[in-house]
């Protein structure tokens, strides 16, 4: 029989939905200053109808295996039962108040973590299986080319100070900082140009948003840093402008006419990197860099060519920069969490001799609006969840990376710039020179 969730049923989810906190800790604490959780409005009458349940478990299988299905059925079938007999117990065992709204708590913690619907037509698998959709700009691969961090070390504009930050950390100074202030302010000024509002947001959020936008942990390599005061335990730093954006649209409601919304926003990104190989060292794979960010609030039926506008835009930055590169759509692995449909910019670096991402984009459907709450209105008053796309428009050290490679001549130098870089260059600027520091006596 068709497990579909009838009216009361519903109207049980209404009410646990309002239940403040999402744990009986977060909701008594008095010493925490996590603000209280409000239960998203996840789609319960599509992960509890049978006719689903397959369909579910293939597509939990293809993204990693992270969620289980039969668990959200096992939790939500002892609820029913209490709810059915009238009795607070199960079984023999008699339950209270706190007990039954922890069993609410169990079947949103499990139903949290079941990953947005893969759209038809993805490729199914690990990256392996990423689809090359087209390519652009001319491929250097001439031999003895050097890496964007040899080619500047006689320029003096690259430190590595270990001392400071470990050892991801860098410093740009004089060329390097201009070059890479040019690229951030020419990506920005481009996205503005084309109708996006700029936002600025905060680099510090809390964690119910980034779950909300489809960060989990799933493995023992923490994925976010935490502020480590105990009661802001619950803050973390963004890895992307998407996490102060989501927080700012959260609980609001648009006209169907207001949609699409576009927002574009430059911010410090904060990532837990671990290289996988020598060639991920240095520039490729840090702790922080600088993006710029493009987020979408649209109708579900505008979402798919919005993804597309996020790609075009994304295309033309990169090839108005000189550069070699190569658009993916990602398989299922890659999608994490929250995108249906994923596609990945990956640029040309000659003198690692290797492809590396500098952007992405993705259409994430209604999983982020559901958690949070961000909701649309027709002409007929009408209510329904908004879908959300995202995009890289340019993230500096690795764009950096392409382009000192690419542009580099053999007198450790770079040839022509690009003119959108070129113009915002005014002059390379002298290093900085060190030395001791003369007594005042």
């Amino acid at each position: 029989m068709r497990r579909i969730i009838g009216s009361h049923a519903k109207s049980l989810f209404r009410a646990a939905k309002t239940t403040r906190g999402f744990s009986s800790e977060a909701s008594t604490s008095e010493t925490s200053s996590a603000p209280p959780i409000l239960r998203p409005d996840l789609n319960f009458e599509f992960l509890l109808d049978d006719k689903n349940l397959e369909a579910i478990k293939e597509n939990i299988q293809s993204r990693k295996g992270v969620g289980n299905i039969e668990k959200v059925r096992e939790k939500w079938s002892t609820i029913q039962q209490l709810m059915h007999s009238g009795k607070p117990e199960i079984g023999a065992q008699k339950i209270d108040e706190t007990k039954y709204e922890q069993l609410w708590n169990e079947l949103y913690e499990e139903a949290l973590l079941i990953p947005n619907m893969t759209q038809d037509g993805v490729p199914k698998g690990s990256e392996n299986e990423a689809k090359t959709i087209a390519e652009w700009g001319e491929k250097r691969e001439d031999e003895a080319l050097l890496t964007a961090e040899k080619l500047v070390q006689s320029w003096r504009a690259l430190l590595h100070p270990n001392e400071a930050c470990g050892q991801r950390s860098y410093v740009f100074l004089g060329a390097l900082a201009s070059f890479e202030k040019a690229l951030l302010e020419y990506a920005y000024e481009r996205v503005c140009a084309l109708g996006f509002r700029p936002i600025t947001v905060p680099d510090i959020v809390s964690e119910e948003i980034t779950s909300a936008c489809g960060l989990m942990q799933t493995s023992e390599h923490p994925i976010q840093y935490s502020l480590q005061n105990s009661k802001e335990s619950h803050l973390k730093l963004s890895g992307t402008a998407e996490m102060g954006i989501a927080a700012f649209l959260r609980g609001r409601t648009f006209e169907e006419s207001q949609l699409p919304i576009r927002l574009v926003s430059m911010s410090r990104c904060f990532r837990t990197e671990i290289s996988k190989s020598a060639s991920e060292a240095k520039l490729y794979r840090v702790h922080e860099f600088s993006k710029v960010e493009m987020f979408v609030v649209c109708t579900p039926e505008q979402s798919q060519a919005e993804l597309d506008y996020l790609v075009e835009i994304q295309k033309g930055t990169f090839q108005t920069l000189g550069i070699h590169f190569r658009q993916l759509e990602m398989p299922s692995e890659e999608l994490g969490a929250s995108a249906a449909k994923k596609y990945d910019i990956e640029a040309w670096m000659p003198g690692r001799k290797l492809y590396g991402e500098v952007s992405s984009a993705s259409n994430c459907t209604d999983f982020q609006a559901r958690r949070l709450g961000i909701k649309m209105k027709n002409k007929d008053g009408e209510t329904f969840y908004c879908h959300t796309c995202n995009g890289t428009a340019l993230a500096s050290t690795r764009t950096l990376i392409s382009i000192l490679e690419t542009f580099q001549n053999n007198k450790k130098g770079l040839g022509e710039l690009p003119e959108p870089i070129r113009n915002r260059i005014k002059q390379r600027g002298n290093a900085l020179k060190f030395q001791t520091a003369k007594s005042l006596i």
